[in-house]
């Protein structure tokens, strides 16, 4: 308000002068009442202004007469200084005077441009005298009567207006106002102060009448907008805090916890100003977000956070250890041990460390986290020798190896607590100890002797707090993991057991993740039929939107592009209304994907008309907090082509670009600037690319990642070029240029600059698109190094591959000592997968046939109760187990092994060919004869399927690689050779024989 009420008198002052030069002392008095408001000294202001008022208005109707409306100008200013002042009953009083007695008149010389205004004013004096009624009537009756020229602060109007509704106790119309500061918060320029006093009375009346929903909602659909930047969040601190407390008080945990969540880190507060301090450079002051940053006061702020970290007094030792007992109440270990883990890291002075320390040793046992729980509570016996949590830490121990994943120990352990009787049969440990060992069984694959340890646990323990949520979660994680068969039993075990429970806050996650496991085993009739009853039985839950998304995805996979369309536009709508916007961007992605996938053309497609509509949408209306920006900026390519928007398709991929840039985990990054390229190359030379790639608008010097990715596109091109270039010296260039790019990459950049999301992704280029896959290794290390434990099994994973093309047998040991660690532990299931297949390839490659043939069978195992559920090498693993057969010499194996593999495979020319050539030779050298003329000599039968092989798949030679051609050429040989045998008769004398036998 302070800046609106100065600029709106300055810009006054001349006109109220005018009659100065006829009334001396009036004059004066208007003027030095506006300079001393503007310089901020209110009581000189009032005082002149009061005079004002007193000599020369005491008769309003005088005034009138002879100043015209004008004449209230000096009442709204008298009101301003009175608001300052907080004397409210006389700031009502000047606010109605300007209001009522100064009315503006048609074709009058003199305006006062406050009259309307006035009201708005006199409505925030009522306000701060309580009378909430009347300042929202006054509010009210302003919006009727102004005029379209009364400009106002909207954003701290609509704060008061939702502040007095929350102090009326209407907490729904006081949202509503609240919100529409909120959302405009950048267009109204609402202060954040205006933001957290608003929101502060939500909680405060939420809290009065017990409505802990309306808070959680609010929050969780405003969040963003509630937190600003930490250094500022940091002033509001104690505010949240005291509301938190005020939650916790009134019982009301979910409210509590979302208070204290919304208060920052003192570390994070002390990063902030010190970046904001640095980016001021040398100057005292800058404009940021509509805000005057003042660097002497950042300074201070900054001098005070050290101290209180220092010192352990930081806001979050009260917070944290509020939130983690909170969390804890409310079933989220995992966050517990998270704020435990805060407190003892950053703040080592914090009072109560002994408990906080043991609540970080117990949490982290709950959670797995074996060798943190250790740690931790070797620190609690080392510092607090006499601590009275000491005989607990020998009953942990069974919660961190069940956590940690040590299930066999688990087991162990588990049984032998059962069995000596060390926890009492009905107690929580007897509960817990019996959970462990039934859910240890399962964790390893032992279903039978898991499965009635289950069931005694739910028939003994009803009332645990482990049955539902533990079938959910591992149901749900199973699927998440992609075992997609084992998901769908349990989900389906899940959903029949408690259909007709009365809680069925997991009945609906189920539906969902058991739809995603139909569609991800390509059952579309199981998805379909389990999200129709989602959204039919459960029409109120908030997976309706995603169901509808889901369902799109069913129909598009079985080609019903029509019905795909609908779903997406009825997830669209849903999302929309329900303010998912996440849900609209992800629907909104899928629709442009669909409608945009055929090139452009002559003509514009209607498809590509409604795709470019649905990417206006997204663009206008959900790219700013949407994790789909690099994805629609890809898709919509070719729609926006097909309109003739070719420059808005370059123009959103190089915003994205820049925007993900910024960003550490930028998922889709490498595909917008895969795309990028191809869009630019469409008119520029690779040359033109590599000096554009250099200076890309938006990415400066500390964009590190994305600034190596665009070399790393630069590369590809060039070895494109490299590859198909048809003139000699065109490739020396351009493998000249690699060589510089990639020598350019490794100077100017530090591994230890990147993220790991980028050193894996740099390092998966190298391995996979490169001829010098070894270069990878270091990339993959500097991830492997590092505490941050994010992308380390696709490190690993990368690592093993480069070890595994080695010829020596130390790296090959280490190629598979990772890829061991992958299967076992990875979460993965392509992950795993693809390790366990390499593990295969790579004990053949070290000669060791029989234990290559051990893991080829644990690959190809169909049985129920040991299938792993891999498929996607199937064909070549049956292929090396045929190859580690013969190896061993075991003919006979072999044969009958080639024949599946050769027999299932056919045209898949790389597995078939090689299976078929062993197969054919294995038979010759048998040499087998038969009596029987049924039945072929080996011989002969190895020129038959050699013979029909190549009958069979030589209509399809046009299309084989140069790879494929030259394998299937080695079964040609072969059978030429064959033929030649003096037993072995052609094709064209068996057919000869058969027709002279007819």
């Amino acid at each position: 308000m302070k800046k609106f009420a100065l600029v709106s008198i300055s810009l006054l002052a001349t006109a109220l002068s005018s009659f100065s030069q006829e009334e001396l002392g009036l004059g004066d008095l208007v003027n030095n009442g506006l300079k001393a408001m503007n310089e901020g000294n209110w009581e000189e202001a009032l005082a002149l202004n009061g005079e004002a008022t007193t000599r020369f208005g005491e008769n309003p109707e005088a005034a009138m007469t002879i100043h015209g409306p004008q004449f209230g100008v000096i009442w709204f200013r008298k009101g301003v200084t009175e608001l300052k002042l907080k004397k409210f009953e006389e700031a009502k009083k000047s606010f109605e005077a300007c209001y009522k007695d100064f009315p503006n008149k048609p074709n009058a010389n003199s305006k006062n441009p406050f009259n309307k205004i006035a009201l708005l004013k006199w409505g925030e004096a009522s306000m701060g005298l309580g009378q909430y009624k009347e300042a929202i009537d006054l509010w009210k009756k302003f919006l009727e009567e102004r005029a379209k020229s009364d400009s106002y602060p909207q954003g701290p109007f609509h704060v008061n207006m939702a502040i007095c509704y929350f102090k009326l106790g209407d907490i729904q119309q006081g949202v509503e106002h609240l919100e529409i500061a909120i959302k405009n918060k950048t267009q109204f320029q609402t202060p954040d102060a205006a933001i957290i006093s608003g929101f502060q009375s939500l909680v405060e009346a939420a809290i009065i009448a017990k409505n802990e929903q309306v808070i959680t909602d609010f929050i969780s659909k405003s969040r963003g907008e509630l937190i600003g930047p930490p250094f500022e969040m940091q002033r509001f601190s104690k505010v949240l805090m005291k509301l938190a407390a005020d939650a916790i008080k009134a019982e009301m945990k979910v409210t509590a916890l979302s208070l204290y969540q919304l208060v920052p880190s003192t570390q994070v507060v002390i990063d902030d100003l010190r970046t904001e301090i640095s980016g001021m450079g040398g100057l005292n002051s800058i404009n940021a977000g509509g805000a005057r940053l003042n660097k002497a006061a950042l300074e201070a702020e900054l001098k005070r956070a050290e101290e209180e970290f220092r010192t352990g007094k930081a806001n979050e030792t009260v917070s944290l250890a509020a939130t983690a007992y909170l969390l804890e109440t409310m079933g989220n270990p995992y966050g517990a041990y998270a704020a435990y883990l805060q407190l003892e890291n950053y703040y080592p002075n914090a009072e109560r460390r002994e408990d906080n320390l043991y609540h970080l040793f117990r949490t982290a046992a709950v959670i797995g986290k074996s060798e943190e729980s250790l740690k931790y509570g070797q620190i609690i016996r080392n510092v607090f020798p006499d601590t009275k949590y000491l005989q607990d830490v020998q009953k942990l121990l069974l919660s961190q190896l069940f956590f940690d994943g040590e299930y066999d120990k688990a087991i162990e352990m588990s049984s032998e607590v059962l069995e000596s009787g060390m926890v009492k049969q009905g107690t929580d440990d007897h509960d817990f100890a019996s959970f462990v060992l039934a859910g240890s069984y399962f964790y390893t694959g032992q279903y039978d002797a898991a499965a009635p340890l289950l069931e005694e646990h739910i028939k003994e323990y009803p009332e645990s707090k482990f049955t539902m949520q533990a079938q959910y979660f591992q149901a749900s994680n199973t699927s998440r993991l992609q075992y997609w068969t084992r998901a769908a039993s349990q989900l389906d075990a899940f959903l029949k057991k408690y259909e007709d429970a009365p809680d069925k806050t997991y009945i609906p996650l189920a539906l969902f993740d058991r739809a995603n496991a139909h569609y991800s085993e390509d059952q579309p009739d199981g998805a379909l039929e389990k999200t129709d009853r989602l959204i039919s039985e459960f029409p109120e839950s908030v997976l309706i939107d995603q169901a509808y998304v889901l369902r799109g995805n069913v129909f598009e996979s079985e080609g019903d592009l029509e019905a795909a369309e609908g779903s997406y536009n009825k997830a669209l709508e849903l999302a929309k209304g329900q303010g998912h916007n996440a849900t609209a961007g992800e629907a909104l992605y899928y629709l442009i994907s669909l409608l945009s996938q055929e090139e452009p053309g002559d003509e514009t497609s209607e498809e590509h008309k409604k795709a470019a509509g649905y990417s206006d949408d997204y663009w206008k209306n959900f790219a700013d907090s949407s994790p789909y920006r690099a994805q629609i900026a890809v898709a919509q390519v070719n729609a926006l082509n097909g309109v003739g928007r070719s420059e808005d398709a370059l123009k959103y991929l190089q915003e994205v670009i820049s925007i993900l840039a910024k960003q550490p985990q930028a998922a889709g990054l490498e595909e917008a600037i895969n795309s990028y390229t191809l869009a630019y190359l469409e008119s520029h030379s690779p040359e033109e690319l590599k000096d554009h790639y250099y200076s890309f608008p938006g990415i400066n010097s500390r964009d590190k990642a994305a600034r190596a990715l665009l070399r790393i596109a630069i590369i590809g091109v060039f070895e494109g070029v490299a590859a198909d270039a048809e003139a000699a010296d065109r490739k020396r260039s351009a493998r000249a240029m690699i060589q510089v790019l990639f020598q350019n990459l490794k100077t100017d950049f530090e591994l230890k600059d990147l993220s790991n999301y980028i050193l894996v992704k740099l390092g998966d280029y190298l391995r996979t698109t490169t001829s010098a896959p070894r270069e990878a290794i270091p990339y993959y290390n500097e991830v492997l190094g590092r505490q941050n434990q994010s992308y380390r099994f696709g490190a690993l994973l990368g690592r093993a591959d480069v070890f595994g093309l080695s010829d020596s047998a130390a790296d090959l040991d280490m190629a598979i000592k990772d890829f061991e660690r992958i299967f076992n532990d990875s979460q993965d299931s392509k992950e795993r997968e693809f390790a366990l297949y390499r593990i295969i390839q790579i004990l053949m490659k070290k000669g060791d046939f029989e234990k290559a043939a051990a893991r080829a069978n644990q690959y190809l195992d169909r049985d129920p109760e040991k299938s792993l559920g891999f498929s996607a090498h199937t064909a070549e693993v049956g292929l090396i187990l045929a190859d580690s057969f013969r190896e061993r010499k075991m003919v006979d194996d072999a044969i009958q092994m080639y024949v599946k593999v050769w027999g299932a495979n056919m045209g898949y020319i790389k597995v078939s060919a090689p299976a078929m050539k062993s197969w054919m030779e294995l038979s010759f050298e048998r040499n087998r004869k038969s009596t029987d003329p049924k039945i072929v000599s080996d011989r002969q039968g190895a020129y038959n399927g050699g013979w029909r092989y190549l009958d069979l798949t030589r209509t399809s030679k046009e299309k084989f690689t140069p790879e494929e051609v030259t394998l299937w050429q080695e079964v040609e040989k072969l059978v030429e050779k064959y033929v030649a045998d003096p037993n072995v008769k052609s094709m064209k004398q068996i057919q000869a024989e058969k027709e002279a036998n007819k």
